[in-house]
């Protein structure tokens, strides 16, 4: 086997800028890649489908997106305990947790899989889609769920790819997925109208490519984590701990599906469809940031983890600010520029459209003042789970999810659709304090 073994010395003995940016850029490229085809999807539904179709896509991607979340947990869990045990020079446990992961997330998919083609559809009329839209959406989550193996695999494994030393790779994986769910949306919503059917089959046959791709890497002998029979065999104890250390993941994505679904839902209930379909514009938007701000965490995460196991607690806090301070020059950016252009965000995915203009405008200027908040938020989460600290990376994002359940419903009731806009923002204020409060007490 031809392995090199001077990765984990340069994880230990490097620049920390140097390393940061080696790991970092690759990662912010791939989710930016992923970002953009997210964004041109997007598009694709709204200048060929229209205003129905946003609305429609916007109530059903989130139920379709546990899928990215159990992905994320298996992924992220088992990524943190790989590099620990690298940096611990425990090699044949970190090969364990790299085959267990992958049994893990062949079960995940079977039960994740089969829960949503059984209760898509009657989670989406509770959350109030009716008629045309709700038929879409249903379309929509159907295939979603059919071929949700990959997106789970992909998910997972892009994260232990990437703490293999191999972040420019997954990079690359990730540029040919987004170029082929570029194509396959153009083919299978303008050359051949499948509608959402076309876009759902588009992004899963992205996410097939990526996941064996990423897969790949983990059967050749190019690795010491290579995938075998024996590491294939469930073993509790390595199981727990990747579900333990990957819970704050799944909650993070989690929260990302439970507040697209709860705005769905607040909208529909003080507002009309064409909130929700201005939503739409507004979360396209935000991904593009969050994916940035995911690119920054996920970047520095085997860079944290293997310090931490090598016991440099001066290097771990040093790459932890950084991040921070790097997460939020970027979120400066995203503000002054959706403050300052508005208008032009909203044309590029519905045209000339004035009913939903105004609205998607008025959303962004209630909303986008919290982006700082969401991105520290973000970063200083995986920070926790990366140093082994899974119960305040579960705080973190589990208490994200209780204050904006309860804030949403609130604000909506109280304030109308401006609460709605004004929920999310106000909580991730006040979870920033909390966050600073407990990260100057572990200084």
């Amino acid at each position: 086997m031809t392995v090199s073994t001077t990765q984990p010395l340069s994880l230990r003995d490097d620049s920390i800028f140097r390393l940061f940016w080696r790991y970092t850029l690759p990662t912010i490229a791939a989710m930016l890649i992923t970002g953009i085809y997210v964004v041109v999807d997007g598009m694709f539904v709204g200048h060929f489908i229209g205003e129905d179709g946003l609305a429609a896509i916007m109530l059903g991607y989130p139920i379709g997106s546990i899928l990215y979340a159990v992905g994320a947990m298996i992924g992220m869990g088992s990524s943190a305990l790989v590099s620990i045990k690298m940096g611990q020079d425990n090699t044949q446990q970190a090969r364990q947790i790299v085959g267990n992961a992958l049994t893990l997330c062949i079960i995940a998919a079977i039960i994740f899989c089969s829960l949503g083609l059984l209760f898509g559809q009657d989670i989406l009329v509770w959350i109030g889609a009716k008629g045309h839209i709700l038929t879409m959406a249903t379309d929509y989550l159907f295939w979603y769920f059919i071929m949700g193996s990959f997106a789970i695999i992909s998910m997972a494994f892009s994260a232990l790819l990437r703490n293999d030393g191999q972040p420019n790779r997954v990079t690359l994986i990730m540029i040919f997925g987004g170029v082929l769910n570029i194509f396959l949306d153009w083919l299978f919503i303008v050359v051949i109208p499948w509608g959402l059917t076309g876009a759902a089959i588009a992004t899963m046959l992205s996410q097939a490519a990526t996941c064996l791709l990423c897969l790949q890497h983990f059967f050749s002998d190019k690795t010491q984590l290579r995938i075998g029979w024996d590491s294939l065999k469930i073993k509790l104890d390595t199981v727990l701990q990747i579900l333990k250390l990957g819970t704050s993941s799944l909650l993070m994505y989690m929260y990302l599906s439970v507040v697209l679904i709860l705005h769905n839902k607040a909208f529909l209930l003080v507002g009309k469809p064409i909130h929700v379909a201005a939503y739409s514009i507004v979360s396209y938007t935000e991904a593009l940031f969050y994916l940035v701000f995911e690119g920054i965490a996920l970047g520095t995460q085997p860079l944290v983890s293997f310090n931490t196991g090598a016991g440099l607690k001066d290097r771990v806090k040093k790459i932890r600010n950084l991040a921070f301070i790097t997460t939020l020059l970027i979120a400066a950016i995203g503000v002054i520029t959706l403050y300052s252009i508005p208008e032009i965000v909203v044309y590029m995915f519905v045209g000339d459209n004035p009913t939903l203009q105004p609205e998607a405008i008025k959303g962004m200027s209630l909303y986008f003042w919290g982006l700082p908040f969401e991105g520290v938020l973000l970063v200083g989460a995986t920070y926790f789970q990366a140093i082994n600290m899974p119960k305040e990376a579960s705080l973190l994002t589990g208490g994200k999810l209780i204050l904006i359940s309860i804030a949403i419903f609130v604000l909506a009731y109280s304030v109308g659709v401006n609460g709605v806009w004004l929920a999310l923002p106000l909580c991730s204020a006040a979870l920033t304090l909390w966050m600073v409060y407990r990260l100057k007490k572990l200084a």
